[in-house]
């Protein structure tokens, strides 16, 4: 019996930008309390389920990316103080934490969608045999992400309610890079050549999901090279629309279209209705135009409240950096102290520019106390060091007045035990280590030699 030869099916995998700032957006999306949900069979959303990643991983990333921030930020001072540029230092002190990415349009996260064709999903007789073909689909996915993009990817999910079966996945490229001869910490998506390469990324993908059936996607990108090298034509360019994007499109060419259609109405209606519309635009512009001094007054405000924000943040930063201020989080909760002994004068200009603005302080606060402490905790470590290098020199020395002591008449060995012992014990006051039970117990026991 002649049998038709079976549809091919493409996989398809597609890379969206992603900001930081987009993570909440993506979040309600995710859980089905916002975004566009036109698309969404809510009965099936129940059967949605997590792939790769902990159910915090939103906050977990953002939390890491501030991380990155303040550590590039506490490295930043730490360099410019060591190199005694004072007002750079002042500068960055003042500007606070920047952003680890690089300026792009496209964000420095992506997201994965990773899917295929509805009809191949539906293409098995039974619920089980469907049921078992998505498994499939994300365990090949989950492996595809993982061999790829290893630990830069903090969440992957699988969606089963809406048309087709597919799976999202966010990558967050973090590395570290060389910088002026500091490290620093960037979200740097190009560390991966699949992102870098799109061509890549599409050979992956179809070499990868092969095993079940599924084909690599069109090859555009040399059908252009190829159209371009015969002089000819080369094909459209599809760029591919995502679903809230063509929803918006379709309802604002509904709107127009409405649009037009009641403006056809209105000139057939003759000349009452005409009066009537033009009666409508005077009210409208007499609307706008309060509107538009509505809003010019918000923006007025918001200006004057950001700027106020702004001055406030510079005030604490250069009254850190002049060693006016001080923070002090023994508590666990940043507080701006003044430094007793800081000029008067000063102190009176910095409490002037910041009282304007609470918010400004406060993230003033938040910016610097993880500096702050970073560097007190870097400082500790150092501090520690040398008492520790010093106690050993300390240490070999007195080992040496024991050895010469050995060599003289007892009544010169019990004269210099007596010197040595209290030598010792202000040697170790000064650096802050003491008399332990074993040091005297030494000591006890050279005296007795």
């Amino acid at each position: 019996m002649f049998q038709p030869p079976r549809p091919k099916f493409a996989v398809v995998c597609r890379f969206q930008g992603l900001f930081p700032a987009d993570i909440g957006g993506y979040e309600k999306h995710r859980t089905r309390n916002g975004g566009d949900l036109g698309h969404v069979d809510p009965t099936r959303s129940h059967l949605n389920r997590p792939v790769i990643g902990e159910a915090d991983w939103a906050a977990r990333t953002i939390a890491m990316i501030e991380d990155m921030k303040a550590e590039n930020f506490a490295d930043e001072i730490k360099t410019l103080t060591r190199r005694r540029r004072k007002k750079q230092l002042k500068e960055r002190m003042a500007e606070g934490p920047r952003d680890p990415w690089r300026a792009t349009r496209h964000g420095p996260m992506r997201e994965v969608i990773l899917t295929a064709n509805r009809d191949w999903f539906d293409a098995l007789p039974t619920p089980a045999a469907r049921k078992a073909r998505a498994q499939a689909f994300e365990d090949v996915a989950r492996d595809w992400l993982l061999k790829n993009f290893g630990e830069d990817v903090v969440h992957a999910r699988a969606d089963l309610d809406e048309q087709a079966f597919h799976i999202h996945a966010v990558i967050v490229p973090k590395v570290q890079v060389d910088l002026n001869g500091t490290k620093r910490w960037m979200l740097q998506p190009s560390k991966h050549e699949l992102i870098k390469d799109y061509e890549a990324a599409q050979d992956s993908v179809g070499k990868h999901f092969a095993t079940l059936g599924l084909m690599r996607g069109e090859r555009r990108a040399e059908a252009v090279r190829q159209a371009r090298q015969n002089g000819e034509e080369p094909p459209a360019y599809r760029q591919h629309v995502r679903t809230a994007d063509w929803r918006k499109s379709e309802d604002t060419r509904i709107v127009e279209t409405r649009a037009e259609l009641g403006k056809r109405a209105e000139a057939l209606a003759g000349e009452e209705a005409d009066l009537e519309q033009k009666q409508d635009a005077i009210t409208a512009r007499e609307s706008a135009v309060v509107l538009r001094e509505s809003a010019t007054t918000d923006r007025e405000r918001a200006a004057e409240t950001k700027e106020q924000e702004a001055e406030a943040v510079l005030a604490i930063g250069q009254g850190l950096a002049a060693g006016a201020f001080d923070i002090d989080d023994s508590d666990r909760t940043p507080v701006l102290v003044e430094v007793p002994t800081a000029n008067p004068g000063l102190l009176s200009k910095l409490r002037a520019r910041m009282a304007p603005s609470s918010a400004g302080r406060a993230r003033a606060l938040h910016v610097f106390s993880k500096a702050f402490t970073r560097l007190r905790k870097q400082a500790r470590d150092e501090a520690e060091a040398v008492v520790a290098r010093d106690t050993v020199e300390i240490r070999f020395a007195d080992e040496k007045i024991v050895e010469i002591a050995s060599r003289l008449p007892e009544a010169d060995r019990r004269a210099i035990g007596k010197i040595r012992i209290s030598l010792t014990a202000r040697i170790m006051a000064l650096t802050g280590r003491g008399e332990g039970n074993e040091g005297r117990s030494k000591d006890g026991d050279d005296e007795r030699s």
